[in-house]
């Protein structure tokens, strides 16, 4: 993570060689700025605040919706003075977190900017670092007097009318382009300033910070054509006692994508809310102004941090109040929508390109697409074609997707190798390193060759909801397993691959997904929803509907999720392939590997944790690296699974899976529900656990059982 951050600092910007300002009226008004601005009004010699901040650390997928892994929320009183020194009180701190093993603390050590005045702009995030220089990333404020040499501006239009008080305030808005140019690499800041038309004090900015000028190192170079990182910010004031733009709102946010690994994008984000301001401003006492801030952080002791009840907001509700597309349009150039059409090397997701599995072997292959962008607003088409070298055959396709407004069309036709497994969780995706590594996969395959026609419509926003319908032709063909071993292995050879039914079809589905962020896996509060509904009509015919329910609820120091999955197949045959599976680690731990299969199943997890409030302050192990606080607590699970067999020609469907190399059923129904439940202790924000289980589908005694996350 810390050399993500560093790479978010290298964003390039490009030069710009027009003329200084678009107009001399702008000239005029950032001239005025840079006066209003260069330092607080002379009476405003300190102020005190109250600040609120979530840090998190969010998986962005491939649509563009954010999944949260870790959160760590902060209240803060804190001190400014204008002397240049601002104290940082932590009185109080809680976390969530999936199983991230470090505090974001081993990043950074503080989160907001005091004030926006002064000759140079700081990035608002200072950085845990060994040497005080590479603390933060410090800028050249946009309205330094030696402004003309790093920026040229352009706008300057009034865009709103605010009200405050009996005040109207005119708002301008000035867009800031750095124009760097020079020998010496220096700190730029690239987006817009609003300002207060009457007393041009700064009221929002909003942009992205660069690094520009000069010649970037070797190091640098590789760096930038591995990874596409940006560090964002976003700073609002509000006036305080019809006097003051001080800080009010503020957001930091580092985005990073890795094109090897796909669309997935890592995002560190730090809001900041701050309120209760109280200024000290004595008329007639003028005090120096030095903007070479010294930031310390001190903790109130670690009882009163963890007993602290005065939040403002519930965990979560900062981070998820905005989104990573509130920048699109200051993105890099690979991220946008708009400019000259792009050719893209690397697909979506690495397993077209690079995946090893034991039908297959390795699997390398190509898969570059083009978004027409300006040409054709929304159109993108591509393709990939790669070679499974044990199993040595081919497989791709292509497609063509249209994304305008709240629509998505796509076309797409192919040769893949899907898996059969039910109820994968999200991000789960695996190109097999597993098994390539350690002799281990946990899926079962089916030869498709299909041709489908989609329609997405985005329901408000990504993480609001999504509603599906596909139509097309597949044709499904069985595989078996090649190889024995990957590359390392205990003992245990892979599984044979399970049977299929074979055949072509015709197949329509439709899906709703609601709040589909939420997911009970990831610390995202709220309650999300899926529902799918598929039909195929041909050689083999089935109907299959499923629906998934997750929550998670924060309620103080109690913390509550749960998800559970269900679904049914209808047909007089059911080919195999469409049977719900279940049992092993990902779907019924404890069970062997899809030990159970059927045509209705249903399954469920759920968790509640008490946490204790104390000893959750983060832990300094060495150096930069922070545990997460001890927070130990109580908790309890459940979690459970059943299948069903109804039918003759579902049962004949459960016997096809061991087809060709089993003699006996490979999966049987649960005859009933499997069902565990357990409790003890959690430590690190329930990233640990110890305490007892059993099951109560049948007598067992109760088990000692340690392990990560919160199922026992």
């Amino acid at each position: 993570m810390l050399s993500f951050i560093v790479c978010a600092q290298l964003a390039i910007a490009t030069p710009a060689r027009d003329s200084t300002y678009s107009s001399a009226a702008l000239r005029d008004a950032v001239a005025a700025a840079a006066i209003a601005n260069h330092e607080p009004p002379p009476a405003l010699r300190s102020y005190r605040s109250h600040i609120e901040t979530e840090i998190s650390l969010l998986i962005r997928d491939t649509l563009g919706r954010e999944h949260s892994a870790e959160i760590e929320q902060m209240a803060t009183t804190a001190d400014w003075r204008r002397i240049g020194r601002y104290d940082l009180h932590v009185v109080g701190y809680r976390s969530q977190s999936v199983g991230v093993p470090y505090s974001t603390l081993s990043i950074v050590r503080a989160w907001t900017v005091p004030s926006l005045y002064g000759e140079r702009l700081s990035l608002g995030t200072y950085f845990t670092r060994d040497r005080p220089a590479d603390d933060t990333l410090i800028a050249v404020h946009p309205f330094a007097a030696d402004r003309d040499k790093y920026y040229r501006f352009t706008g300057g239009d009034t865009v709103a009318i605010l009200r405050s008080g009996a005040r109207s305030i005119p708002m301008v808005r000035v867009r800031v382009h750095p124009n760097i140019t020079g020998p010496t690499r220096l700190a730029a800041f690239d987006g817009e300033i609003d300002l207060d038309a009457t007393r041009s004090q700064i009221i929002r900015m909003r942009g992205q910070f660069v690094i520009a000028g000069g010649e970037p190192s070797a190091r640098d170079a590789i760096l930038r054509r591995m990874v596409v990182a940006v560090a964002y910010a976003e700073f609002v004031n509000a006036e305080v006692d019809g006097k003051y733009w001080l800080p009010a709102f503020q957001r930091t946010e580092f985005q990073a994508a890795f094109p090897f690994f796909g669309a997935t994008r890592p995002i560190f984000r730090l809001v900041s809310n701050i309120s209760g301001i109280a200024v000290n401003d004595t008329a007639g006492v003028i005090t120096a102004f030095n903007d070479s801030l010294r930031v310390r952080v001190t903790w109130a002791p670690g009882d009163s941090v963890s007993a602290y009840t005065g939040w403002q907001h519930g965990i979560g509700v900062q981070s998820n109040s905005v989104h990573s597309d509130d920048f699109d349009d200051m993105a890099p150039d690979i991220w946008r929508t708009d400019g000259p059409p792009r050719l893209n090397l690397f697909p979506n997701t690495t397993g077209r390109i690079l995946r090893f599995n034991r039908v297959e072997g390795l699997f390398t292959g190509v898969a570059p697409s083009v978004d027409f962008r300006n040409v054709a607003p929304g159109l993108s088409a591509g393709v990939n074609v790669g070679w499974a070298w044990t199993e040595q055959t081919a497989r791709g396709g292509a497609f063509v997707s249209y994304h305008r407004g709240q629509n998505i069309l796509g076309l797409r036709a192919e040769r893949a190798l899907p898996t059969t497994n039910d109820f994968t969780p999200p991000l789960s995706d695996d190109p097999g390193f597993g098994a390539l590594l350690s002799s281990v996969d946990n899926y079962d395959y089916v030869d498709r060759r299909s041709a489908m026609f989609s329609l997405t419509r985005i329901l408000g926003s990504v993480d609001a909801g999504l509603a599906t319908v596909q139509l097309g032709v597949a044709d499904d063909r069985g595989e078996h397993s090649r190889l024995s071993y990957g590359l390392f292995h205990g003992g245990s050879a892979f599984r044979q691959n399970r049977g299929v039914a074979e055949g072509r079809y015709v197949l329509g589905s439709a899906e709703l997904e609601i709040h589909p962020n939420v997911t009970g896996d990831f610390v995202t509060p709220g309650v999300g929803l899926r529902a799918h509904y598929e039909a195929a009509s041909g050689d083999i015919d089935w109907q299959r509907a499923e629906l998934g329910l997750s929550a998670r609820r924060y309620l103080g120091p109690l913390s509550i999720s749960a998800h559970a999955d269900g679904g049914m197949l209808l047909g007089a045959n059911p080919p195999p392939q469409q049977l719900f599976e279940l049992g092993g680690d990902q779907t019924l731990p404890g069970y062997e590997y899809k030990q159970f299969a059927g045509d209705r199943a249903a399954l469920f997890r759920t968790f509640a944790s008490y946490r204790f409030r104390v000893w959750e302050r983060p832990i300094h192990v060495w150096r930069n690296y922070f545990l997460p606080g001890v927070s130990p607590g109580v908790a309890v699970s459940a979690q459970g699974g059943w299948t069903e067999l109804s039918s003759p020609g579902a049962r004949r469907a459960a016997q096809q899976l061991g087809a060709g190399w089993s003699s006996t059923p490979v999966s049987e129904p649960t005859h009933g529900v499997r069902a565990t439940v357990g409790g003890g202790i959690t430590l690190f924000s329930d990233i640990v656990h110890i305490g007892v289980a059993r099951p109560v589908d049948r007598p067992a005694p109760w088990k000692l059982v340690f392990g990560f996350g919160g199922i026992f």
